[in-house]
């Protein structure tokens, strides 16, 4: 039986690839990935598919947001106690 046991290992061993044994895990390298993300991005695999305009309607309410924003102006400073409502945690 341990003859046998002793021929199962070996076979096990042999069959292995050369320097499986040895070899340890490689740790990422310092910019992998980055580099693979980068790669990703320039294949352009994970582009989204065709573009969707937003309707008319939406687009008009944005577009009349953005122009209402310039009717106020901007203060020259910023007083904290205008941004901190009564019984809030804030110190």
């Amino acid at each position: 039986m341990i003859h046998r046991n002793r021929i199962l290992a070996a076979a096990v061993l042999l069959s292995l690839p050369l320097g499986a044994l040895a070899e340890e895990p490689r740790a990422p390298a310092l910019g992998d990935d980055t580099r693979t993300w980068l790669e990703y991005q320039e294949s352009g695999r994970g582009a989204e598919g065709e573009a969707r305009p937003m309707p008319g309607e939406v687009a008009d309410k944005v577009y009349q947001r953005y122009l209402n924003s310039f009717d106020n102006k901007i203060p020259e400073r910023f007083e904290r106690e205008n941004f901190v409502s009564s019984g809030s945690g804030g110190s």
